[in-house]
């Protein structure tokens, strides 16, 4: 069971002895009865449920009368009329006379619980930032932007589209802009085109509500001063910690109001915040804050990314809502303080003194303090064990029992990982139009954008950049739209190759706003531009006019069906990979009460990250926008680690691929004697689809000329369309596009397709075929095609035959294609896999040398990491809490990791998982020592150097290092059978590794983790001919369901390393 640690104290304290706590009141000096303790706030705030309980609390003890200051007395009433106390707990709130309060501390000088000179300062959030910057703690990245500076002066703002430049200084989106006043609430996070742009705006909480998502409002404000500071990303949780003098603090966790902004509540209305446990930098930071600001009882706020910590937010006296065992904690702490700090001040000064020999004191955190909060709680020093009559609280005895197995659960088998790599949603098709242009307004765009003294490629990605172009667009085309056709100057004399191009780049760039990254357009120079340029600038008279060429891309974009699909299979996971029995709560429990670890990886594709974030929101039964969900939860992998998702990972397996793509082109493009001949040179493993497929394709290069012919009279199906000119608004198409830009699609496969000159096809355009043909006849169906469904039967039968294959046509190929481009992605998953099960001994070896009462170093340990990559650790649940919050695993950890890929990495992932590689295929027919293996430690740490130079720390090795090898344990012949009837590996196609543990057998046995995967090859496409009802994601194919953790481990690192030469 997790205990929570002590803060370092700069100074050690005097320390009572454990049994103090349960001992008989101190009593107050002679002559003096009760000490008086004055608490003098807003009736709204002492008359809260929190301060009521503390209050009762130390009344309790017997040594104090506590007198509370009405609003009338604090308002209305002089402070000469208002009561002498010995001890004063006074903090601001809306409408609350602090001046007056510091004259009635100035006058009466009682004993401080909080300082309220300091509070001041709580009032300004950049004072606040100063102060903690100044005292060593870690604060976001932040600028501030002045305007209220003496005579009227301003800080520079520059805002662009995707940053703000501050007095020079950058800070780019997403960025929060926070008032200077700490009084206003209305926070605003600006997000960048990359991912769909908008601001969430954050507010005071209004009943389910604490933020609103507006998609169109990019502009920050200027009404103010403001800090605009780096967003971190906290993976959805925010956490404030309540700090009761320097060496105890209560941390709590919730769902952060930027996700998605609905605030979850309890059956009593208040917002759902769990005990989290915090690691010794945070700990220290606490105490930190509580000195620096002098506020005894202090909130603050507390943002943990990537292993650091930093403090957005100090709030100055702060209780928690609802949690008797804080209550119990903070009334003994406050208890301790106020006796000691009063006992130390009478017994040098009797009441007989004049009040104003005596200076004001501040209750102090160095004096006697509890050495051991008995009630649980978070005590940041050292102590011993209590004595056996201490009195210890059962939610204490309860979490600690939990840890361990009762006897009806020692064969209980407990999901502790779920990994899954899962392909993009259904996505529009990737388009580009190309068209050489040499009027001048359009070169001088390129020429304030190339790079001083080269003339290099321009991309134009930017929103007002793009703007711009639009807008000079329209300007040529009304300037030369009179001239078309007539014999006077017209576009192709004058301007670019295409005046028809120049029409359909309009109609592109006005389809959608700028926003995403559905659009860029890029400028490239033609070969002769740079002697071009030079003799124009010199003779313009009759010399030729530099040209570039212009190339505007779009498409690729996640559909609205996509996103529906993604959202749909996160409930999935949701409800079937997860055990439901979780205190009747299922994942959504186990996440909200952080006992989930949970961390989303894409490539840096839009439609992946978006599918991503699709899936998020299903998974975690989110509300709202896409764009918030993306920001606050999914990491995309920076450039050392992006192999491991994105296209760049095929690299080092270019020149393989190329050669088996070149093998296909000729197999595909002759002639054969038999249908059994063509099978056996084209489907070398006689894999069932592709057979199924050759049996409907029959001959392929007939076959390659039929799909030609029908890709023509599709062509001709839109032009017909294209001439009608109301048949863009009597058959709108799918998300804006026109009959003319879906010509212009088909018409680019059609050239690219067969090549008259040659008389040979390019295969590489079948997937395109069918991936056009598709998505016509999902979100186009309404245009009626009469050959769409033949042409896309026969490309899907081609595309069988091709895709699958290019990733290998035979065992070998599979295997040395599969372990190269999987590699990053293996290593990954294989580190995976270790931490689990290293973090399970971990846990087992503290917990039996650790006192249930203590803090011992080695729970802090496997909670503190501080690595600054992306395998940071999250927030845990404190367990000393769980019997409060009725959890009755608090010891139970769940690890997922998601990563969201192409279809490339699933096609080489799934040949690694069923063929693996041939040096541990080897090694094992060799046979072992009663087929007993020894993990290699030589593998192990060339995986481990491989995710280290991506920027991604691990475990160095494992426990448990040798296991059984069984055949058995890899892929069934069953599932093997069931893998080859795969015609596709289709939209959000994934592959899911589920590892159990057996708690209760022994750390070094093999059997006590067990490794599960399954395969599904995405969603039913429900086409015409597709089944009944076909929708959703296909059925899931079980590859195995016993093989051992340790032996999946070693196959994965014998892969990965089977790659030696490959270049991180």
């Amino acid at each position: 069971m997790e205990r929570t640690q002590s803060l370092p104290v700069t100074s050690p304290p005097v320390l009572a002895s454990a049994s103090s706590l349960v001992s008989p009141p101190i009593s107050p000096p002679p002559n003096v009865s009760k000490y008086v303790v004055g608490v003098c706030a807003m009736e709204k705030k002492t008359r809260s449920k929190p301060m009521r309980e503390i209050l009762r609390r130390l009344e309790k003890k017997r040594q104090f009368d506590v007198f509370v200051f009405d609003d009338d007395t604090i308002l209305n009433r002089s402070v000469e009329a208002w009561p002498v106390c010995d001890a004063l707990i006074s903090f601001y709130s809306t409408g609350f006379p602090l001046e007056k309060a510091e004259e009635y501390v100035r006058r009466v000088r009682p004993v401080l619980v909080n300082e309220l000179g300091m509070q001041h300062v709580l009032f300004d959030r950049r004072k606040v930032y100063a102060l903690l910057t100044r005292h060593g703690i870690q604060v976001p990245r932040h600028v501030i932007v002045n305007r209220d500076l003496p005579g009227g002066m301003q800080d520079e703002l520059i805002e662009h589209d995707n940053y703000v430049e501050i007095n020079g200084v950058r800070v780019n989106k997403p960025f929060v802009e926070k008032p200077a006043d700490a009084e206003d609430h209305n926070v605003y996070i600006y997000y960048p085109t990359s991912a769909g742009g908008g601001s969430k705006r954050l507010f005071r909480k209004v009943g389910d509500r604490s933020s609103e998502f507006y998609p169109d409002v990019n502009r920050v404000r200027r009404d103010g001063s403001y800090i605009y500071e780096e967003f971190l990303n906290t993976q959805g949780t925010d956490v404030k910690v309540y700090t009761v003098g320097s060496s105890y603090g209560h941390a709590e966790a919730r769902k952060s109001p930027v996700l998605d902004g609905r605030v979850v509540r309890d059956s009593a209305g208040k917002e759902v915040r769990y005990p989290v446990i915090l690691n010794s930098t945070e700990k220290e930071m606490a105490r930190k804050v509580c000195l620096a600001f002098h506020q005894t009882v202090c909130g603050f706020d507390l943002l943990r990314v990537r292993g650091s910590s930093y403090v957005c937010d100090v709030n100055g006296w702060s209780f928690v809502k609802n949690s008797k065992k804080y209550y119990d904690d903070c009334g003994l702490i406050l208890h301790n303080y106020l006796v000691s700090a009063l006992r130390s001040r009478y017994f040098r000064l009797r009441r007989a003194n004049s009040l104003t020999s005596m200076g004001t004191q501040m209750c102090p955190q160095y004096a006697t303090e509890p050495s051991f909060m008995g009630n649980g709680g978070q005590d940041w020093r050292e102590h011993a064990r209590p004595s056996s009559g201490s009195d210890v609280s059962e939610s204490s005895v309860a979490s600690a029992s939990s840890v361990g197995l009762l006897p009806d659960d020692e064969n209980r088998e407990e999901l502790r990982c779920v990994i899954a790599v899962v392909r993009h949603g259904d996505r529009t098709p990737k388009q580009k139009l190309k068209t050489l242009v040499w009027e001048s307004d359009l070169v001088d765009f390129y020429e304030k954008r190339r790079s001083e003294g080269k003339y290099d490629e321009v991309k134009v990605k930017a929103v007002a950049d793009l703007q711009e172009l639009l807008d000079l667009v329209r300007s040529l085309i009304k300037a030369y739209a009179p001239g078309v056709g007539s014999k006077e100057a017209v576009w192709e004399v004058e301007g670019g190759d295409s005046f028809e191009k120049l029409l359909q780049m309009k109609r592109v760039l006005e389809r959608w706003k700028f926003a995403g990254i559905n659009r860029k357009v890029q400028f490239k120079p033609h070969k002769s531009y740079a002697a071009a340029a030079a003799a124009y600038a010199d003779a313009a008279e009759g010399a030729e006019k530099p040209k570039v060429l212009m190339v505007l891309k779009w498409g690729g974009d996640l559909t609205e069906r996509g996103k529906q699909q993604g959202e749909e299979l996160g409930q999935s996971f949701r409800n079937r990979l997860y055990p439901v029995e979780v205190e009747e709560g299922g994942l959504l429990r186990l996440h909200s009460t952080f006992r989930h670890d949970l961390k989303i990886f894409t490539s840096d594709e839009g439609r992946v990250q978006m599918t991503a974030a699709a899936f998020a929101k299903g998974f975690l039964e989110l509300d709202g926008d896409l764009t918030p969900i993306l920001v606050s939860l999914v990491t995309t992998l920076g450039r050392d680690a992006n192999k491991m998702l994105d296209h760049s990972g095929q690299a080092d397996a270019t020149e393989e691929m190329q050669t088996i793509k070149s093998k296909l082109r000729t197999l595909l493009q002759r002639d054969y004697f038999s249908l059994e001949e063509m099978k056996s040179a084209i489907a070398p493993l006689k894999t069932e689809s592709i057979i199924q497929a050759l049996e409907i394709i029959k001959n392929p290069k007939d076959a390659l000329v039929r799909l030609l012919e029908l890709v023509r009279k599709l062509r001709a199906e839109i032009a017909e369309r294209v001439q009608d000119k109301q048949a863009d608004e009597a058959t709108p198409l799918y998300m804006g596009e026109t009959f003319s830009l879906m010509f212009e699609r088909w018409d680019k496969i059609f050239r690219d397709f067969y090549s008259t000159k040659t008389d040979t096809f390019n295969l590489s355009k079948i997937p395109d075929v069918h991936d056009c043909i598709k998505y016509d006849l999902l979100h186009n169906s309404s245009v009626g095609w009469k050959c769409g469904l033949d042409l896309f039967n026969l490309a899907e039968a081609l595309a069988r035959c091709y895709v699958s294959q290019e990733y290998g046509m035979d065992i070998a190929e599979k295997q040395s294609i599969g372990n190269r481009v999987s590699q990053a992605l293996c290593a990954k998953i294989r580190a995976d896999i270790v931490t689990v099960m290293s973090a399970s001994s971990e846990q087992e070896g503290s917990s039996s040398s650790r006192s249930l009462y203590s803090n011992s170093d080695a729970a802090e340990e496997a909670v503190d990491i501080a690595d600054q990559d992306i395998e940071h650790h999250g927030y845990r649940l404190d367990p000393s809490y769980a019997k409060e919050l009725r959890i009755k695993s608090p010891g139970t950890q769940v690890r997922t990791r998601l990563y969201f890929t192409s279809e490339s990495h699933l096609h080489t992932l799934l040949n690694v998982l069923r063929f693996q590689c041939p040096s541990w295929r080897a090694r094992h027919q060799d046979g072992g020592e009663d087929d007993e293996y020894d993990i290699s430690l030589e593998q192990e740490k060339f995986s481990n150097e491989i995710l280290k130079r991506m920027g991604i720390s691990v475990n160095d090795h494992m426990t448990q290092r040798k296991y059984v090898f069984r055949e058995s344990k890899l892929l069934s012949d069953s599932s093997r059978r069931a893998l080859d009837r795969v015609a596709e590996i289709n939209y959000l196609a994934h592959i899911v590794i589920r590892v159990f543990e057996t708690p209760s057998l022994p750390e070094d046995s093999e059997d006590r983790f067990r490794v599960e995967i399954s395969f599904s090859p995405g969603v039913k496409d429900g086409l015409p001919n597709s089944p009944v009802g076909a929708e959703g994601v296909e059925d899931t194919i079980y590859l195995t369901k016993n093989m051992t953790g340790v032996m999946f481990e070693d196959m994965l690192a014998a892969c990965v390393s089977s790659v030696q030469s490959t270049s991180v």
